[in-house]
């Protein structure tokens, strides 16, 4: 009798450590670009990286979209989050300068089978503005296999122009493409620079699940993720998403306003969400 009570106990062990592995916690955070504020502006990345390293550990994501990120910045970031390798390009050259749309994976968990950086215009392997952009824009996206059950996920991680509607529009057309293309259940993180009020909105919002929108708990945090170093707390201006395709069930959601003796780590605020494969 005792034997057979181990053996089922071990049996329940294993079912509740499958259904842990299949969960997993995403983050997109836009750090704010590092060489955009003057060496001696509070809000200086050599100031605040130790937050936005602090903010990571606390919230132990599996998977992180980043936005903004120069590549001195991610150096940074690997130096402090062992746990961690990523992916990124830069969006001037197509190498290291400016700035990245980076991909953080935790790298006992997860294998790299692919990945890529385009740009978000008309001729998207090229280097260069799309459409009535501002400025260069890039989409990177992985593909990853779980060490633990095999299952294999994509990852896609967006930044938007903030001026150009049109190439805000046409981004988003690409982006629900790219993502509905994978063939594996996929998650898209981004910084879209623009509210729910956009029409562009209704376009991703109707190709793919706002992970906020469809969690099973009551999403947490409020509706502001762009807060301008706590200078731009309008509500409603939310601008960073996290999506997902058919395969997840999001159990939650939330906007991740932690500060650290009133300073901001970045001028956005991160979102995570706790996703759940099937």
């Amino acid at each position: 009798m005792k034997r057979l009570l181990m053996t089922l106990v071990g049996l329940l062990l294993g079912v509740c450590s499958q259904a842990a592995d299949l969960e997993v916690k995403v983050m997109s955070f836009n750090i704010r670009c590092g060489s955009c504020e003057n060496s001696d502006d509070l809000n200086h990345w050599s100031r605040r990286q130790h937050l936005v390293v602090d903010l990571i550990k606390k919230a132990q994501p599996d998977l992180i979209g980043l936005q903004e990120a120069e590549m001195f910045q991610l150096q940074d970031l690997l130096a402090a989050l062992a746990d961690y390798d990523f992916i990124a390009v830069g969006r001037d050259d197509g190498k290291t300068r400016g700035e990245s749309t980076a991909i953080f994976f935790r790298k006992a968990r997860f294998d790299l089978i692919a990945q890529r950086t385009l740009w978000l215009s008309a001729t998207p392997d090229l280097v260069g503005k799309g459409w009535d952009a501002a400025l260069n824009r890039t989409v990177s996206w992985v593909r990853l296999k779980q060490r633990d059950g095999g299952a294999e996920l994509a990852l896609i991680n967006a930044h938007f122009d903030h001026q150009g509607e049109l190439a805000r529009t046409e981004s988003t057309r690409l982006l629900a493409k790219m993502a509905l293309a994978q063939g594996v259940p996929t998650v898209v993180t981004g910084d879209f620079n623009y509210t729910k009020k956009f029409p562009a909105y209704a376009i991703i919002a109707g190709a793919l699940r706002d992970a906020e929108q469809v969690a099973l708990q009551p999403a947490e945090g409020g509706d502001i993720t762009f807060n301008g170093f706590g200078k731009w707390l309008e509500p409603g201006n939310k601008i960073d998403y996290i999506f997902v395709t058919e395969g997840f069930d999001v159990l939650t959601h939330s906007v991740v306003k932690d500060l650290h003796g009133g300073n901001y780590p970045s001028d956005h605020f991160a979102l995570m969400a706790r996703l759940r494969l099937h």
